[in-house]
């Protein structure tokens, strides 16, 4: 029965936190494609530079597509196990044989994700002056990862040796934003300011034992090993701020700026289903839980250059202040001493520890008349998470980019374009050595990883490999 629960619990669970791709941590802003930077005169400026906004002229509908397909593996060695012992130990344990086999091996995803943008932009008949309002997702992502090999005896296996950290889910940051720019007369400077109204969601089922172990057994050989499905939403509001200046006509200078959502630390609220191991609660049974976590605030800088009438030059980066991320807490709002620091009502601390990371790209277009431009573009983005909170559930490496596209005017007057570029994310490979342990524990041992024993999760060593693919459709429509 006990096996029962837990089997129906994974079927039944939804949800994940993982990113599908393309910049530091879980930021997936790639709306409009190779024209989505901090000195674009295209809707996608309310988010990259709202200052952008006072470049464009006439009313525009602009809505952009990114379709991307994602693979991951991951590797998990014997070493990382907490405390393998031979059957009949009386204590929390992965048997030695086929409970290492369930609690070691491979993992692997491969998913498909859509995200939109959408943005419709105005002058309102006023020179240098542009306002528009955009509903977009920049931040998260979603995967379902494939199902592991049937063993009767250690039925969490069928999910995975990743499942301690992810089975499935979603987490997402979606924007509305509305933003206004205008170019002060003779001084070929524009300002532009956005407000965001941002919608978070999180929804995650992952394997978890109350003592932050991957114990898959009990005394007696019982099951230990549990789960948690969480689904939590909350609100917040962020600005964005922006600054292009030229020189000439042919050069454009851009930085801009968009805060944390909520300037500080997000709280979700929603509810969680638990169930341990040696549990006979009734799966509909439901805790009120609070979510805490913080989102970064991110720098833009970027400059394009026309040197002739059918050539163009990009630059463009971005530094994303990731070390705000220090742990995701989920509390249980019933406990009225609930506390993260002191771990009191906690359902789940996640170890985060990330790091700020900058990016960079480079673009070029080719204007071969004027109705087709030819677009590449290249770049690298740095990973934000450590090795030593290194896990499948909010994966991150390294990573190179490469990008081809085109735009095409499709009637004679110009007021529709067409793009369309395929990006190529190629993620370096990540090998993790297993924390190992202290003379005389059976659990890994923590020193030096800078989690605290209250936020003990198994031990995510490993190999680590990832790439992804990201096609790019946007359509403008000029009234």
């Amino acid at each position: 029965m006990k096996r029962t629960l837990l089997s129906i619990c994974v079927a039944g669970g939804a949800a994940l936190c993982a990113a599908d791709a393309a910049a530091s941590g879980i930021v997936v802003a790639r709306f409009g494609g190779e024209h989505g930077h901090p000195t674009t005169d295209n809707a996608t400026a309310m988010y990259y530079n709202p200052a952008g906004l006072a470049l464009g002229f006439g009313t525009r509908l602009y809505i952009d597509g990114n379709f991307a397909w994602r693979t991951v593996s991951y590797t998990r060695p014997a070493g990382a196990i907490d405390n393998v012992q031979a059957p009949g130990y009386e204590g929390g344990h992965t048997p030695d044989g086929g409970g290492v086999a369930a609690n070691s091996g491979e993992a692997t995803l491969a998913n498909v994700i859509a995200s939109p943008f959408i943005g419709v932009t105005t002058d309102f008949g006023i020179k240098g002056f542009g306002a528009g309002l955009s509903f977009y997702v920049p931040i998260g992502g979603q995967s379902t990862w494939d199902e592991g090999e049937d063993d009767a005896n250690f039925p969490g296996a069928k999910d995975g040796v990743q499942r301690w950290w992810v089975i499935e889910g979603t987490i997402r940051s979606a924007y509305l934003t509305g933003a206004a720019a205008y170019e002060i007369p003779d001084t070929r400077l524009s300002i532009g300011l956005s407000l965001n109204y941002v919608m978070h969601t999180v929804n995650t089922v992952r394997g978890r034992n109350t003592d932050g172990t991957d114990n898959t057994s009990n005394i007696n050989e019982t099951l230990q090993e549990g789960r948690t499905v969480v689904n939590v939403t909350g609100n917040d509001i962020s600005i964005g701020a922006g600054l292009i200046y030229r020189p000439t006509d042919n050069w454009w200078i851009g930085v801009s700026y968009q805060s944390q959502p909520g300037f500080g630390e997000n709280k979700l609220t929603g509810d969680a289903t638990i169930i341990t191991g040696n549990s006979t609660a009734d799966l509909g049974t439901k805790t009120p839980v609070e979510f805490f976590q913080s989102m970064p605030d991110i720098w833009r800088f970027g400059a394009r250059f026309r040197p002739t009438s059918n050539q163009e030059f990009r630059l463009f980066g971005d530094y994303t202040r990731w070390s705000v991320m220090k742990e995701q807490c989920i509390l249980n709002a019933n406990d009225p001493n609930r506390s993260c620091a002191a771990g009191v009502g906690d359902i789940g601390i996640i170890p985060r520890n990330w790091t700020n990371a900058f990016g960079v790209r480079a673009g070029y277009s080719r204007f071969v008349n004027d109705r087709f431009e030819f677009i590449v573009g290249a770049g690298f983005d740095q990973s934000a998470v450590p090795d030593e909170t290194m896990d499948p559930s909010l994966y991150d490496a390294n990573k190179f980019t490469g990008s081809v596209g085109a735009r095409f005017q499709l009637f004679d007057d110009k007021s529709m374009a067409l793009a369309t570029t395929y990006t190529q994310v190629v993620y370096l490979e990540r090998d993790i050595d297993p924390r190992g342990k202290a003379d005389g524990a059976i659990e890994s041992d923590l020193t030096g990883t800078g989690i605290r024993e209250e936020a003990r999760s198994p031990d995510s060593a490993g190999v680590y490999k990832s790439a992804v693919g990201v096609l790019n459709i946007n359509l403008e429509y000029m009234f």
